[in-house]
């Protein structure tokens, strides 16, 4: 288990008072396990052959006991790296998935539309909107929403470049 480099603490604040916690946690835990071994690509690979194939592999409870590799530890500059890497790719997930999924409502509503014969009126030009509902909040989301966090993920990865270089330079982050 590695020690949270310290020059982590601003990026999880950061995350953190902007609402983001849930990104500061992922990072903390990440830096905590440490890279974790993962399965070859070929082990993926057989797993994915045989479910097509629908032929049996040898079950877990079958093969001899090998305990799995020892996790390894990130530590110093690679922190800050793996931390940078996960946040930019976390949130480039994140905004994809909203987008796919706006575009997946519509075509459900495009689709439910042409059966009954509904005129297409303003609703249908304006798009779906994906409301979420918390106990404290609400949130809607429209296509252009998601539009503008795609367009502004070049942005975040440069300024994300720019934390990253200005740590390891030893300046502070802002």
């Amino acid at each position: 288990m590695a020690i949270l480099d310290t020059r982590l603490l601003p990026l999880i604040e950061a995350l953190a008072d902007s609402g983001a916690d849930w990104l500061a946690f992922e990072i903390l835990e990440g830096v905590r396990l440490g890279r974790v071994p993962e399965e070859t690509h070929a082990e993926l690979e057989s797993t994915r052959s045989a479910v097509r194939l629908g032929k049996r592999q040898m079950r877990l409870s079958e093969q001899r006991a090998v305990p799995p590799p020892a996790p390894v530890p990130i530590l110093g500059d690679e922190q800050i790296q793996w931390a940078a890497e996960y946040l930019e790719k976390r949130i480039s997930d994140a905004v994809l998935m909203l987008q796919e999924t706006l575009d997946q409502l519509e075509r459900i509503i495009s689709g439910a539309q042409t059966l009954d014969g509904a005129p297409s009126g303003s609703a249908a030009k304006e798009g779906v909107t994906l409301v979420l509902q918390t106990d404290y909040e609400r949130l809607s989301v429209r296509r252009r929403d998601a539009a503008g966090g795609k367009a502004a993920l070049s942005k975040l990865g440069e300024a994300i470049k720019a934390w990253v270089a200005s740590v390891r330079n030893g300046g502070q982050s802002e």
